[in-house]
C-alpha cells in the first residue's frame, strides 16, 4: 500500500489510457508524498489542525491530540465529547447560517505554508468511518473563499463520494473578485455499490488550465472543460478533516465506546514534468499519409515525407497539449463542437478549441494515440476520402481516429498497395475560409430500421481456402443482436459479422503497425487459416465500405 517506485509506474502508465497518475508524454515529477511512517504527524508538512483555527462549519473541535500516525497510516479520531476549550466563540459554529453547537472532538490538517501546488495530479488513499453523521473529506483551498476544490466528501451513503469546484459566478467575478455569496458550483457525487468504509480506496483529481478530471481506484469517472471558472483557482493548499454533523446531518452514531476513524494511507502530488516541443509527423494508421499544412495554410491530408508535414507537440499542463504546424496551431474553425466538422490551423489564442488531449493506445509498436478535442470531446479521424481531419464522435470510424506520432528519425511506413475496399465519398464539408462555419458529418451512428434476424441459407464464401470448420452457432446469433465476433481457435479464426453487415464485408487482418496481412470477404461468417501468422497481437478491421468494426485477437 506504499510508495511504488516512479521508474516501476511510468512502465505501468505506459500501456494504458490511465493509471496512476494519467499517463502523459512528458512524465510525472513527485512533488509532495507523506506515507504517514512513524508514530507523529510530520509538521514540516502539515498543520496539526485547520490553519484558521479548531472549528469550522460542523460540530467538532478538531484537536491535535486526536490527529494520530501509527501503523502505517493517519488516524483522525472523532469522539463524543465536548472538548474542553470548546468555549465562547469556539463553542458554536454555523452551518447553512443556522448556529450549531459544537460538541464533539475530531481532527484535521492541513498543508497551508508547508505545501501548495498550481495544476497536477493531487491523489490520496482513504479509508471512510461508518458511522452515520460523519463527514470525511479530502479537498483543497486559497486564500479567500471561493474557490474550492473537492476531491471527496461522504456526507451520506458510504457507497457514494461529492466531488465538485466551488467558484465565484463568473459575471460577478469578472468586476469584483471571489465573492462568497456569489458561489457556484459543478461536480456531483458518484455512486455504486462500493462501500467506502470497507478498505482503503484511491481518490484524486488532475487539474490543468481548462480542466479538472475526477478518478476513483485510478480511474477517471467525470471531467469538466471550464477553463472561465478554473482560472479563478490559484496555488492551492490540501486538506483532510473528519467533521462532525454539519451536512451530515444530527444523527450522529459515534458513541463513547465506538469513536470514528478516518483513515489515510497516503497523501501525494505529481505535476508534469517540463518538456519541449516534440517533433513529430501524424500518420493516419488506415491511410499511411499523415497530416500536413497546405500551400494555403490549411489542414490535410498528405506525404509524409514532406517538409509541411512536420509538427510540434507542446505539453501544455496535465494531459493537454498543443500541435503546431510551423507557426500555426491546429485549430476548430468557429469553436464549433459539431461533429463532421473539418479542422483547419489558425494562430494560437489558448483556446480549448485548440487543446488536445491524447490517449496512448496499448498493444502497438511505437506511440499509437487517438486524439480528443478538450472543446468538443469528441475524437479527431481522418476522412474516408482520405483528404481531411475532422472532430467525430467516439465510436464513428474508430480505425479512422488512429494516428502514429513518428519522430524525425522513424522510419516512414510504405503505404499499403493493396487494393482497398471501396468507400463512400465522405461529405463533410471542407474548410473553404479559415472561419468555417460548422457542418455535421452525415457518417453518424447508422439509425436505419434493421431488417429481422433470419435464418442463414446462403452458401459458404468459397472465394479463399476454407477449413471446413464452422464457428460455434450461437456465436451468430450473439453478432446478429450485438455486432462482429472473432473468436481464435487452433490456428483458425472465426469471425461472424454483425447485423451492421446486410450485404457482407471485407475482413482485414492487420499486424500493429496497421499492415495489412490477410484479407476475405465473408457473406456472414468463415473461418480464416491463419497458421501462417506470426505469434503475437493482431487486429482484425471488418468493413463494407460504410461501416466499420475493429476487433483484436491473440494467436
Amino acid at each position: 500500500m506504499k510508495f511504488l517506485n516512479v521508474a516501476v509506474i511510468a512502465s505501468l502508465a505506459a500501456g494504458v489510457s490511465f493509471a496512476e497518475p494519467p499517463s502523459n508524454f512528458s512524465g510525472w515529477e513527485l512533488v509532495f508524498e507523506d506515507n504517514f511512517d512513524g508514530t507523529s504527524l510530520d509538521k514540516t508538512k502539515w498543520n496539526p489542525t485547520y490553519n484558521w483555527g479548531p472549528t469550522h462549519n460542523h460540530r467538532a473541535y478538531c484537536a491535535e491530540e486526536n490527529v494520530i500516525v501509527s501503523d502505517g497510516t493517519l488516524k483522525l479520531k472523532g469522539e463524543k465529547k465536548k472538548h474542553a476549550k470548546a468555549t465562547g466563540d469556539r463553542a458554536k459554529a454555523k452551518f447553512n447560517n443556522k448556529e450549531i453547537p459544537v460538541d464533539y472532538t475530531s481532527g484535521a490538517i492541513d498543508t497551508k505554508n508547508h505545501f501548495e501546488v498550481k495544476y497536477g495530479y493531487i491523489e490520496g488513499r482513504f479509508k471512510a468511518p461508518w458511522q452515520k453523521g460523519t463527514w470525511p473529506a479530502f479537498w483543497t483551498l486559497q486564500d479567500g473563499w471561493p474557490p474550492e476544490i473537492d476531491i471527496l466528501e461522504i456526507p451520506a451513503s458510504r457507497k457514494q463520494h461529492h466531488y465538485y469546484l466551488h467558484y465565484t459566478d463568473p459575471s460577478w467575478y469578472s468586476s469584483h473578485g471571489s465573492a462568497w455569496d456569489h458561489e457556484a458550483s459543478f461536480g456531483g457525487h458518484k455512486d455504486d455499490n462500493t462501500d467506502r468504509s470497507a478498505d482503503f480506496h484511491n481518490y484524486a483529481v488532475e487539474w490543468d488550465e481548462s480542466t479538472l478530471s475526477f478518478y476513483f481506484d485510478d480511474k477517471k469517472f467525470a471531467s469538466y472543460n471550464r477553463p472561465t471558472e478554473i482560472k479563478q483557482l490559484s496555488a492551492q493548499y490540501i486538506i483532510v478533516n473528519l467533521a462532525i454533523g454539519g451536512w451530515a446531518g444530527d444523527d450522529i452514531e459515534i458513541t463513547a465506546d465506538k469513536p470514528a476513524y478516518f483513515e489515510a494511507d497516503w497523501v501525494r502530488v505529481w505535476q508534469a514534468k517540463p518538456a519541449k516541443p516534440d517533433t513529430v509527423r501524424i500518420m493516419s494508421m488506415n491511410f499511411g499519409t499523415c497530416m500536413v499544412r497546405t500551400a494555403d495554410d490549411k489542414l490535410a491530408l498528405g506525404d509524409c515525407k514532406g517538409d509541411n508535414a512536420i509538427a510540434t507537440i507542446t505539453p501544455l499542463s496535465g494531459s493537454a497539449y498543443r500541435i503546431n504546424f510551423g507557426d500555426l496551431s491546429l485549430d476548430t474553425p468557429n469553436e464549433s463542437k459539431e461533429a463532421g466538422h473539418t479542422m483547419s490551423l489558425y494562430k494560437w489564442n489558448g483556446g480549448a478549441h485548440q487543446k488536445v488531449t491524447m490517449q496512448k493506445q496499448s498493444g502497438y509498436e511505437g506511440s499509437v494515440v487517438r486524439m480528443i478535442m478538450q472543446h468538443s470531446d469528441m475524437y479527431l479521424r481522418a476522412t474516408t476520402d482520405a483528404e481531411r481531419v475532422v472532430q467525430s464522435w467516439e465510436d464513428d470510424w474508430r480505425w479512422y481516429q488512429m494516428w502514429r506520432l513518428l519522430k524525425p528519425d522513424d522510419p516512414i511506413p510504405e503505404k499499403d498497395t493493396v487494393q482497398k475496399d471501396p468507400v463512400p465519398a465522405d461529405t463533410t464539408v471542407k474548410d473553404t475560409t479559415k472561419k468555417d462555419s460548422a457542418k455535421t458529418d452525415p457518417a453518424k451512428k447508422d439509425s436505419t430500421e434493421k431488417d429481422p434476424v433470419k435464418k442463414d441459407s446462403t452458401k459458404k464464401d468459397t472465394s479463399v481456402t476454407d477449413t471446413g470448420k464452422t464457428a460455434i452457432p450461437v456465436l451468430g446469433q450473439i453478432a446478429n443482436l450485438y455486432g462482429t465476433s472473432v473468436h481464435y481457435v487452433s490456428n483458425s479464426l472465426f469471425v461472424e459479422i454483425g447485423s451492421t453487415f446486410k450485404d457482407g464485408a471485407t475482413v482485414r487482418i492487420l499486424d500493429l503497425q496497421g499492415r495489412e496481412i490477410m484479407r476475405q470477404f465473408v457473406a456472414h461468417g468463415a473461418a480464416m487459416d491463419v497458421h501462417s501468422l506470426a505469434p503475437g497481437l493482431y487486429h482484425v478491421a471488418v468493413s463494407d465500405g460504410k461501416h466499420v468494426d475493429v476487433k483484436r485477437f491473440k494467436k
